[in-house]
Formats: structure tokens, sequence, C-alpha cells
């Protein structure tokens, strides 16, 4: 078998989309050469590339349209050029957003926005997504690009000054859509600079799920499973059929999200009032407590009736039901994310002992917490 000599141009990319190439370029036998992408390499020669072609790099587009036109096969990772038309593996953007809208319309959101630092064929695809399925009121754009000039876009304190505006003045308890998670880490940021309650007042979600910034926040972010591994993959794979001369699709590939994976910045219900915010922030808070609806009550400085007809007009269900929603779902998150015993799993969400823990786990989701555990997550 001839060795396949694969140029990959990709700059700063996941560690995912990495692997999913390299599985392939090994069962393959490719011969890889990986560039910066600061660096064009103006003098290499090979069989193919791989390359993600973002937007404002005019040089590593008209290298990409050189190579292209001497004939070398080409597999783009991006399509913020859709003008230029060479072979693509995307994600399924409109997918994303479209799952997006669903999170947040099964927590109850009425008002939303998005937030992106840039603005491009990518970002649109997204957010398009996102509208075509939302349900609630008319999603609020914030988008840093077309805010301030060019030489002003790395302002960072001009950038939290605008974001913590918006924040202050948005209606709340209030969804936001980030980009991606670099975009959602920002926004969380700003939030918090203004004292706001994450995720009661302000829900964020982002995109990528890349564990290095949503598991380093105050508040762990939400963030769509972005499939990055089979995206290399499949990108690699269709690179191969390329250089055995077969004909490129007219569409680009799409590879769709994974689902959600939910932490601490969407796991809520979104309510509209103040009590009712201060009541599921204060049983987020004490999950790993025996801690009733006796004691919240007390907390609110509201009888137990009055706690019981509130929860009942807002949000059709007993604070008791609430309580175990929020503690199955905290546990759901340890056990698919965590390799923590089931015995320190049920302590940490308030269950009195491993076996309540499995007889609450039987009854709502129909296994137990190991099966859960080790059972493939669904979207």
């Amino acid at each position: 078998m001839n060795t396949r000599h694969v140029l990959l141009q990709l700059g700063y990319t996941s560690r995912r989309r990495l692997a999913g190439i390299a599985r392939f370029a090994r069962d393959h036998g490719w011969n890889i050469t990986l560039e910066d992408r600061s660096a064009l390499p103006r003098g290499w020669s090979g069989d193919g590339i791989l390359t993600i072609l973002r937007a404002r790099q005019p040089q590593t587009l008209a290298y990409a349209r050189r190579m292209v036109k001497a004939g070398v096969p080409l597999v783009d990772f991006m399509i913020c050029h859709p003008e230029f038309r060479v072979p693509r593996v995307i994600g399924d953007h409109a997918a994303i957003g479209a799952i997006v809208a669903e999170h947040f319309m099964e927590r109850r959101f009425r008002h939303v926005a998005w937030f992106s630092m840039d603005w491009t064929h990518v970002q649109a695809l997204r957010l398009g997504g996102f509208a075509r399925r939302w349900e609630g009121e008319r999603c609020m754009e914030w988008v840093w690009r077309r805010t301030v000039a060019a030489r002003r876009f790395d302002d960072w304190l001009g950038l939290m000054r605008w974001l913590r505006g918006n924040l202050v003045h948005a209606p709340k308890p209030l969804g936001i859509f980030a980009f991606n998670d670099a975009d959602a880490a920002r926004i969380l940021n700003a939030a918090l600079a203004i004292g706001a309650s994450v995720p009661e007042e302000i829900a964020i979600i982002g995109v990528d799920d890349e564990s290095i910034i949503v598991e380093n926040q105050p508040v762990q972010l939400s963030s769509v499973r972005h499939d990055l591994e089979r995206l290399g993959y499949e990108g690699a794979a269709l690179l191969e059929r390329l250089m055995n001369g077969e004909t490129p699709p007219r569409r680009p590939i799409l590879v769709p999200p994974l689902g959600v994976a939910v932490r601490r910045s969407t796991d809520v219900i979104a309510v509209d009032s103040p009590i009712m915010r201060r009541a599921l922030l204060a049983m987020s808070t004490h999950l790993a407590s025996s801690y009733g609806t006796d004691q919240l009550a007390q907390d609110l400085g509201v009888s137990r009736s009055s706690l019981n007809r509130i929860f009942a007009a807002e949000l059709d269900t007993s604070p008791s039901a609430e309580m175990q929603r929020q503690r199955l779902a905290r546990a759901k998150l340890l056990l698919a994310s965590t390799q923590m015993p089931i015995k320190a799993v049920a302590a940490a969400c308030g269950f009195c002992h491993m076996a309540h823990l499995s007889n609450v786990f039987r009854r709502m989701v129909g296994c137990t917490p190991s099966h859960y555990r080790a059972r493939p997550q669904e979207p």
C-alpha cells in the first residue's frame, strides 16, 4: 500500500478532532505533516490536505485556493467561506441550535439571548437553527463583532462593560446560548460580576463540551456535545476517498451533535417569581443535606401551605417533588461525569443511603445507578 502524505493545517483544534484523524491515519498508513497555520508550507507537496478555513485569515484561504487549483484534494472542517466550493465535513450547526432551543423550552424559559464574539456563516447557521425551533419571546442577539470597530475587538474591559450592561437590562430569568464554551465562560464572568445568580437568574449553555473550560468555572457550564472525534474521522475518511479519485460530495457532510451535557449553569426551571427563584436556589444549595419543605418555608419566611400553593401555581408540582427532581438530576450528572462511588453519590445528593438512591432510580429512570453509569449516555 502506498503511503499517503497528508498535510494537517488546523491551527488550534480540539484534541478530540485530532484523535479522530489520528485513528483513521493509523488504520490507513498515512504520513502526516502538521503545520502551524501562521507558517504556510509553500514548498510542501503531498497527496491531500485537512484544514480549518476560519474567517479573516486571507493568507490561509489563498493558500488553500492555490492548492486546490494545483489539483491537491482538500477537506475543510469549517464553513466560514461557503463561496469557496470545497468538500467539507462539519457539525450540523442548525441541529445544535435546535437542541439548545429544546433545552431552554424544557426548562420553561421565555426570554433568551444569543452571544458570540464573532459573526460568520457558522454563527448564522447555529443561531438560525435555534430561531426556527424557539417558541418564546424574540431572541436578543449580542454579537461583539457588530458592536465595536475592528481595532477594539480585543478590548477585554470594553467587552466586559458591554456584557454587564446587556445583562443588567435584560429580562430575567434569562437563558443565554453562547456560540461556544469560550463565549459561555465570558458570559459567566460578566454575570457573576453583576451579582446575578447562575442559573436561577441567568442560565448559560455553550457548545463543544471542552472539559478544560466547562469544568473549571465558578459555576460549571452546560454544553452541547459536539461529536468532534467523529468529525475528525469522517473528514479523514472523505479525504481518503478523494485521494482515491472519487467524486466529491455536492454538499457538506453533516455530523449531528450528541446532545447536551447538563451542568449547573442550566440545571434549573425558569420562574418569574423572585420568591420561587430564591426557593430553587436554596434547594440546589442544600441538596446534600436533609433539607425539606419545612426548612425551606422557614428560610423563605412563608408558611408551608403558602409554599405549596406557590409551587403548584408556578411549577405545577410540590416542593418535595422538585427537591427530588433536583437530587435525581444531580445524581445522574455525577454518575455520568465522575467515578465517585455510588455510596458517595447518594450522600452528595441528599439520599439517606445507597438503597434509597437505587429505589428512586428504579422507579424514575427504570434501572439501577450502576446500570445507568455503565450504559452509553443518551443525548
